[in-house]
């Protein structure tokens, strides 16, 4: 009877292979270097989709030392490519490495801190001799090529694997490609566009690169409808809401939440002069923001006629308490985010604060 079992279990478990093998559909192809830049700069059939990271994200030494392993013939990580139905091919992974080539062969930059070609150290692609110049722009890269009958769903699984099996891309840069079909995500998508959020919040281009607007809006939303259920770990925590939340979003809840973010967004572009910049500083850190945001969001609620002055503002900013709330030690602990987010709440609404 067990044996019986188990080969029926094996059986199960040859036949899912299978059915989930059915569904990835690919061919491989060799692009020479030249046709690969042209294919994305000229022609723009190779293109980004918006859930990718932007162009800029490498800096000048990542760009060169890829331009040297390329040079010195190192193995290079496929690129996929995704068909789309109009016979465009959508970038899946290799956006940083096509860009680099593209901006290389424009002499957008010069090489620099190179270990090994020493002597390439301060060169543009111009300056190299023109043999190389040649065999630079004729090697082949291999490249994955997912077909148009792919289902989408497996395009951002294929993502999210090549993501996360490595430390490039940041849980939100994940997450906003993962969910990019996500209601809720596309509503945190257009609110990242908001002028009051951009100005008050006054994220670097870099921080915007690795998707830190999504990030703060993302908790913005989780942690105001959800924080009871928060037993830690963010990522984990905000995954579980969006993916939830998303497949439930009505248009009524959709204009709840976009009105609730903009009224939060004017309060506090009205009373409080930094926005959510720490003073000294021209950024938003996150606690931060999670303190002030969701605080005032939760007060709101409470009293949508609340109002208070930039004085009252700035004895909140300057009390010890709410030094020690937005402190980043251990700062994604449960009991500091309730203290963080119910302490701004409750001063706001009752004009105390526990010193």
């Amino acid at each position: 009877m067990e044996k019986q079992m188990d080969l029926f279990k094996e059986e199960e478990i040859e036949q899912q292979i299978i059915e989930l093998k059915k569904d990835l559909n690919y061919d491989t192809r060799d692009y020479p270097i030249e046709f690969l830049v042209s294919l994305y700069e000229n022609d723009s059939r190779i293109f980004a989709p918006d859930y990718q990271r932007e162009e800029l994200l490498w800096s000048i030494l990542y760009k060169s030392r890829f331009i040297e392993s390329i040079i010195l013939d190192y193995p290079i990580p496929l690129i996929f490519l995704a068909d789309t139905k109009e016979g465009g091919l959508e970038i899946i992974d290799g956006l940083q490495r096509i860009s680099t080539l593209a901006e290389f062969l424009n002499n957008d930059f010069e090489l620099e801190k190179l270990k090994k070609l020493t002597t390439l150290n301060g060169c543009s692609c111009l300056d190299l001799p023109a043999s190389e110049i040649r065999r630079l722009k004729a090697k082949a890269l291999r490249i994955i090529v997912l077909k148009d009958s792919t289902p989408n769903e497996v395009r951002k699984d294929l993502f999210d694997r090549l993501n996360t099996s490595s430390l490039l891309a940041n849980p939100s840069e994940i997450r906003s490609g993962r969910e990019s079909d996500n209601e809720l995500m596309q509503l945190v998508k257009e609110l990242k566009n908001n002028p009051q959020f951009i100005k008050t919040t006054n994220l670097s281009n870099s921080l915007i690169n690795r998707k830190e607007d999504i990030e703060l809006i993302s908790r913005f939303f989780a942690y105001s409808n959800n924080l009871s259920s928060y037993r830690g770990h963010v990522a984990n925590f905000i995954d579980k809401y969006f993916s939830t939340e998303g497949k439930n979003l009505t248009q009524d809840k959709k204009q709840f939440l976009r009105s609730e973010f903009l009224r939060t967004m004017d309060f506090v572009d009205t009373y409080f002069e930094r926005g959510f910049q720490k003073e000294g500083r021209n950024q938003t850190p996150r606690v931060r923001f999670e303190a002030l945001a969701i605080g005032i969001n939760l007060a709101l609620r409470e009293n949508p006629k609340l109002s208070m002055s930039q004085e009252k503002a700035r004895i909140l900013l300057e009390s010890e308490s709410f030094k020690q709330w937005t402190t980043t030690d251990a700062a994604n602990n449960r009991n500091k985010i309730n203290s963080r987010i119910n302490g701004v709440k409750e001063f706001l609404l009752t004009g105390k604060i526990d010193e």
